[in-house]
């Protein structure tokens, strides 16, 4: 079961993400594992040939809050100062662990600076080099690029404050790459799940994972999607132990161990998930297509 813990003061939430895992085994996680295919791959299989689908956070949210929603075509991804500032953000609280800047707000302003440079002079933006948002940060006039360093300020001091980071054991890793796992058999079907910090806690993996406004029902499933995946995609040595949800708007905190009952009811919610996805693309079909 998920831990509710009051207010999120450095010092307590560090405690709760520090404090010792529950116990994890190979079987456990193989029999996790298994289950998982057995859901999973003759939904894959329900896909139109050529159809790819990766269920990610975002969408496993939209099914288990608004599966209505699912039914509507994905609007195409577009920058704007909200969609970027968890990216910017991320790299400033990089910069801070490193010492490369004295707090928050001085690391957003490195992290801008230096995106703008990358990407001064590409004609082509596909070609342009750094960050994703660089390109279309770079084109921004003087009054959305104050927004952009806004957001992104306030997201990554809020997650600066949250930890007492000199206590937590090294390395600690500010983002990263996303995981990853593909259903056997085909990638047809793959799940992508991300975390915002990474960090070895009592030999086990740590996730810290920030939301946008107020917990809810599905939070704690948005939470063990983002232990699922990593476990999935490699041995219960990489198994994350527990994953710390931090919800600045609302002062709200979660911790959520990872043992084989949570990973259990991970892998029904994802089910139930993806099902909802896939009915949703045969239903859209032949008039929209939908890809990962």
């Amino acid at each position: 079961m998920s831990i509710a813990v009051a207010l999120p003061r450095a010092p307590g939430v560090t405690e709760e993400l520090l404090a010792p895992s529950p116990v994890l085994t190979g079987e456990d996680l193989d029999a996790v594992r298994r289950h998982l295919v057995s859901l999973l791959g003759p939904l894959a299989a329900e896909l139109p040939e050529g159809e790819r689908f990766v269920l990610d956070a975002y969408r496993l949210g939209t099914a288990l809050r608004r599966p209505e929603r699912c039914l509507a075509a994905e609007e195409a991804f577009v920058p704007s100062p909200r969609t970027c500032r968890r990216a910017v953000g991320v790299a400033a609280l990089a910069r801070c662990l490193r010492g490369r800047a004295a707090g928050p707000a001085e690391a957003v302003d490195g992290v801008l600076a230096e995106a703008v440079e990358d990407a001064g002079g590409v004609a082509d933006p596909g070609q342009a080099p750094g960050p994703w948002w660089g390109r279309w940060y770079a084109g921004l006039g003087p009054g959305a690029r104050a927004v952009v360093a806004a957001e992104a300020t306030t997201w990554a001091t809020q997650l600066w404050t949250a930890l007492e980071w000199d206590r937590l054991p090294a390395p600690v890793v500010a983002g990263g790459r996303p995981d990853h796992w593909a259903v056997p058999g085909g990638r047809a079907l793959a799940l992508r799940s991300r975390a915002d910090v990474r960090v070895r806690a009592a030999g086990r993996a740590v996730l810290v994972v920030v939301g946008a406004g107020v917990p809810d029902a599905a939070s704690r499933a948005e939470l063990l999607f983002a232990a699922l995946v990593p476990a999935l995609a490699g041995s219960v040595a990489a198994a994350p132990g527990r994953v710390v949800g931090l919800w600045p708007a609302a002062g709200a905190v979660r911790v959520v161990p990872v043992d084989r009952r949570a990973l259990d009811s991970a892998t029904e919610q994802v089910a139930t998930a993806v099902a909802t996805w896939v009915d949703a693309v045969l239903e859209r079909r032949p008039a929209g297509t939908l890809t990962g």
